[in-house]
């Protein structure tokens, strides 16, 4: 972390930056401000109340958007379009009927946590939600148990997918922020986010399941006869295609230390930056799901059109949180809780929480 480039009065600084996050909370949930209004908002209350010079505010301003965005704003865009080509063409929709089909029905909510955490790499999790929660919606039909049984289970893999592993816009940008290799996360945050989605959501889905019943939606159970007769693309596919951007950021991080020639290392280095490895996956998944099941380039053009328009809210709401970062950064609020933190008795996670 670099030093700050301003540094006022201790106190002052823990109460600017306690009315800024106040401030943030206020905005946004008592009045209801855009989250990015409020973000910025609070980011100048907490530059502007700790006495930083305006010019420094405004640099800052400034700083926290550039460095927040440098090596996220491409990956999240073209991992935004290779999800939704999954997700259009029934990618996603495939891989849980085949879990389903292979836990077996007494396992679905395995089958439903590991969809969720397969999807959750590639997808948004708002997405991710409203293609595959018909399928929980359809084993508790089917097993009349708890949609909560089955919700919870895919949730937290929706959820772990998209927190731990990348390319996932999540895992990409807290790795970006910490300076932690892609190809590292790949490897440690597979298991984290298997044990997270086993815990929080099969284990504990199945205690609130059993203790809370909540039936199937009524507009889920009228509709439930006009399924999608639409040809699905087979399971082995999807899953080569999705493993595809992983297993070559794991390639160009197992580049450094496996012996091989320089110039295939080299050659494996590349093809395993980030952006490289995604924008090879989406032009596969628009040929071997789109092209060749008979979208035309038009369709394609608008459907890539269509996964990007949420992707400028999610930049500006990233960037917003960067801004804040850089202006408790800048003012030299971290030089005053670093030291109390590494005092003090508390466990590294709780710290970090």
């Amino acid at each position: 972390m670099s030093d700050p480039t301003f540094m006022a009065d201790p106190t002052r600084l823990v109460i600017a930056a306690i009315v800024g996050i106040a401030l943030l909370l206020a905005l946004i949930i008592k009045f209801k401000l855009h989250p990015v209004l409020s973000m910025m908002v609070s980011a100048l209350a907490i530059g502007i109340g700790a006495g930083m010079p305006l010019d420094l505010v405004a640099d800052t301003v400034t700083k926290g958007v550039g460095t927040t965005l440098q090596n996220i704003a491409l990956l999240i865009g073209l991992g935004s379009m290779f999800g939704q080509i999954l997700e259009e063409s029934g990618g996603a929709k495939k891989i849980a009927q085949t879990f389903i089909d292979t836990f077996g029905q007494g396992h679905s909510s395995w089958a439903l946590g590991v969809t969720g955490l397969v999807i959750g790499t590639t997808v948004f999790f708002e997405a991710g939600v409203v293609v595959l929660i018909p399928l929980a919606f359809s084993v508790a039909s089917q097993t009349k148990k708890s949609t909560l049984y089955y919700g919870i289970a895919l949730l937290a893999g929706l959820a772990a997918g998209y927190a731990f592993v990348p390319p996932s816009a999540g895992s990409v940008l807290v790795a970006g922020t910490l300076g932690v290799d892609l190809g590292t996360m790949i490897l440690v945050g597979i298991p984290t986010a298997f044990i997270a989605m086993a815990i929080a959501g099969v284990i504990w889905g199945h205690n609130v399941g059993s203790r809370i019943f909540t039936d199937v939606p009524e507009h889920f159970t009228s509709a439930e006869g006009a399924s999608d007769e639409k040809e699905l693309p087979s399971f082995g596919m999807v899953l080569a295609i999705v493993l595809t951007p992983l297993c070559l950021i794991l390639l160009g991080t197992l580049s450094s230390y496996i012996p091989m020639p320089a110039e295939l290392a080299s050659i494996l280095a590349f093809l395993g930056k980030p952006f490289v490895a995604l924008t090879l996956a989406t032009l596969v998944a628009m040929y071997l799901l789109g092209a060749r099941r008979g979208y035309s380039g038009a369709e394609l053009k608008a459907l890539l059109d269509r996964s990007l328009k949420p992707v400028g809210m999610i930049l500006l709401v990233i960037a917003c949180g960067g801004v804040i970062r850089w202006m408790l950064q800048d003012c030299g609020l971290g030089q005053v809780i670093g030291p109390m933190l590494e005092a003090s008795p508390l466990p590294l996670v709780v710290v970090a929480f």
